[in-house]
């Protein structure tokens, strides 16, 4: 699931049309930059996130006795600023579904629009392997 949004978001075509809506919306940034920035954050948080485990028993120390589980906290608020309305839905994304929380995305009013964009390719991603789209 995490895999699937996060090769959707980085795809070439949705990144250059996300960060050309974000550079129209905000006026910050140079589009070329931005379009790099999407494809290699996200491809560095999918990267960072490999393998790691998330949920259940994530950590033991035999020698002490100690074992630490994780478990999902339900339904987080993801606060997009207007300097970095794709990115940060992205990555802070990825990592929400990796710990199987759901997201729900408040975006600056100036860039509503790439934030939206955003959650809706990753709901596509998530409709395409037959995922609860309302994760995003």
């Amino acid at each position: 699931m995490v895999a699937a949004v996060g090769w959707e978001w980085q795809k070439p075509e949705v990144a250059q049309e996300l960060a050309r809506l974000a550079v129209d919306e905000s006026g910050i940034g140079v589009y070329e930059d931005k379009v790099a920035k999407i494809q290699s954050k996200t491809k560095g948080t999918l990267w960072d996130m490999k393998g790691v485990k998330t949920c259940g028993l994530v950590e033991e120390d035999k020698e002490r006795g100690l074992r630490i589980f994780a478990k999902p906290m339900g339904v987080v608020a993801n606060v997009v600023p207007s300097t970095n309305p794709e990115s940060t839905v992205s990555c802070i994304g990825l990592s929400l579904l990796k710990t199987r929380n759901a997201m729900i995305v408040s975006p600056h009013p100036q860039t509503q629009g790439s934030s939206y964009l955003t959650v809706e390719y990753g709901r596509k991603a998530l409709r395409k392997i037959g995922a609860p789209e309302d994760l995003m």
